[in-house]
């Protein structure tokens, strides 16, 4: 049921008119040549809750600024 209002809350904040938040399928955001991530490494992240992502279907959802936002945030830096 959490998931559900989760999914929900962010269809809707998506839909704002100056929303930061443009959710695409996984696999659109990691085809494009700035690509950080793999698809699987984003899923993982998406299971395991550390990124704003949702699930419709089989497909993960989520934005180039949630996986931005978890970069500029996470505890252990890249050198």
């Amino acid at each position: 049921m959490c998931q559900a209002v989760e999914r929900t809350l962010s269809i809707y904040l998506s839909s704002l008119p100056d929303s930061d938040y443009d959710y695409q399928e996984i696999s659109n955001i990691v085809s494009e040549p700035d690509a950080t991530y793999s698809q699987e490494y984003i899923s993982l992240l998406a299971r395991q809750g550390k990124i704003d992502a949702h699930k419709e279907g089989k497909n993960w959802y989520t934005s180039k600024k949630a996986i931005q936002d978890y970069m500029d945030n996470r505890q252990r830096k890249r050198n």
